[in-house]
């Protein structure tokens, strides 16, 4: 993983300030988030039976809908994409351009790309790629400045890649993939394209065609587990497992487990125990007791609705909306929605907020999902150092504190060596309560009393009124 674009002063004292505001539980908060989701249509033409908006979808056509998870399902517009990202430019490392729809119905897409390019902000997107992409479309995207293209393709041949992806069309999948990997070449670009295959029983036969086809014409070809409900699909190496939301984070487990094995000969020579191990990705005692999605991370869906995680598919667990000149992003993440949320991990919580409720009342997400995005955390710290090295006492300081909460002492050395991309920074977390409590004694002492965001957003706000 590559240190992120990003190299303004602003954005890194921004990150250390969430950082803060999330150990000491903040209700709040003076810091925007620096990393955001946003759907640039939370609409799908596909009726993939593991998604809610596929479920939505296949339900409207059969009229035998349950029940409707979004009443209005929309394609953002261009005055609310520059509200946010005017407002949170300066501040995001990571804009992720899908949730719940197909970004690419929105035909405005390459223009927001392109403008948060901009800013320094690193872009994804994935897509079903199961729609018909002109020539100009496709050289409009990837000049934009898109970082990475995710197809998310479950199968190499139309039998068993639409037994998930129903409605889809593989081939016109491969014309375009095709098409975009070409064009990458002519343009020079070096637009990461992936073609990513979730593994069932029904298709796990074809992963061998599918990485060959992906050599031969130059894409990546990534292979995941699916999170899996239903038992005739778990594949066969799973067979006997229990079905379970939680599957990628067991395989978490196995990579750890693996790479603990090699580390711990790697540092045989100046480690002689077993102290400096991380603790594991859903170990429930290490984590902080707060939500990074209260914090460092938001969801904005294609109307302006803000949710407060990815998880969540419902309108009725949004926790605001953006209204371009009338409610801004800032006025949304500190309403009493999101103060409510946020107190529920103050171990002394004083609720201001009587009478709320939200979904993270009785939150069933695990702890993985609730710090989702957390991995992207050593790009951030790596991009400091990058940039400000020598030169930033004060956030150097805070940025090495950051290392030993996140990471442990192992982190240093591995920074030293040059080893960044490791699966240890994917796949651990250390935030114990000592180092966190010296990081906020010293962010007090030295980088509580510096101009926030928020500062700096009424700032322009009175220029602009004058």
């Amino acid at each position: 993983m590559q240190p992120f674009k990003k190299n303004t002063r602003e954005a890194f004292a921004n990150f250390l300030r969430a950082k803060y505001e999330a150990y000491t539980h903040t209700s709040t908060v003076t810091s925007y988030p620096y990393y955001l989701t946003i759907d640039p249509s939370d609409a799908c033409q596909l009726l993939c039976p593991t998604c809610p908006t596929g479920k939505e979808n296949a339900g409207r056509r059969a009229s035998q809908l349950d029940s409707i998870r979004r009443s209005r399902r929309s394609q953002m517009k261009p005055e609310l994409f520059d509200s946010l990202i005017d407002e949170l430019g300066p501040y995001l490392f990571l804009v992720m351009f899908y949730n719940w729809g197909e970004p690419l119905l929105n035909k405005q897409l390459p223009r927001y790309i392109q403008k948060a390019h901009a800013y320094d902000i690193e872009t994804e997107i994935h897509s079903n790629l199961s729609l018909k992409l002109s020539q100009q479309q496709i050289d409009e995207l990837l000049s934009s400045g898109l970082d990475t293209l995710t197809g998310s393709i479950d199968g190499f041949t139309q039998e068993a890649y639409e037994v998930h992806r129903v409605g889809g069309d593989i081939e016109l999948v491969k014309r375009n993939l095709e098409a975009l990997a070409k064009s990458r070449d002519r343009l020079g670009l070096d637009t990461r394209i992936v073609y990513k295959m979730l593994i069932f029983r029904h298709n796990e036969h074809e992963v061998e065609a599918a990485q060959k086809y992906c050599k031969d014409i130059g894409i990546s070809f990534v292979r995941e587990d699916a999170a899996v409900n239903d038992e005739s699909w778990l594949p066969s190496y799973r067979e006997g497992e229990a079905p379970s939301a939680n599957r990628m984070i067991a395989t978490d487990f196995k990579g750890f487990i693996e790479f603990a094995d090699w580390a711990r000969d790697y540092f045989l020579e100046d480690e002689q125990s077993n102290s400096w191990m991380p603790h594991v990705l859903d170990d429930d005692d290490t984590f902080p007791k707060h939500c990074s999605w209260h914090y460092g991370v938001s969801v904005v869906t294609g109307g302006g609705p803000v949710s407060p995680c990815c998880a969540t598919a419902k309108e009725r667990d949004d926790f605001g909306r953006v209204t371009p000149g009338q409610v801004s992003f800032a006025d949304v993440w500190n309403n009493e929605n999101y103060r409510h949320a946020r107190g529920l991990s103050a171990k002394n919580n004083q609720d201001e907020t009587t009478g709320v409720e939200t979904l993270c009342d009785h939150c069933i997400f695990p702890r993985a999902i609730q710090h989702l995005y957390s991995v992207h955390d050593i790009r951030v710290i790596t991009a400091f150092h990058r940039d400000f090295k020598g030169t930033e006492p004060a956030l150097e300081a805070g940025f090495r504190f950051m290392n030993t909460i996140r990471y442990g002492r192992l982190a240093h050395r591995l920074l030293q060596r040059g080893k960044i991309n490791l699966p240890l920074f994917l796949l651990t977390r250390n935030d114990n309560e000592q180092d966190m409590s010296a990081f906020i004694q010293f962010y007090e002492e030295h980088l509580l009393n510096e101009m926030t965001p928020f500062d700096r957003a009424a700032g322009t706000q009175e220029l602009i009124l004058s």
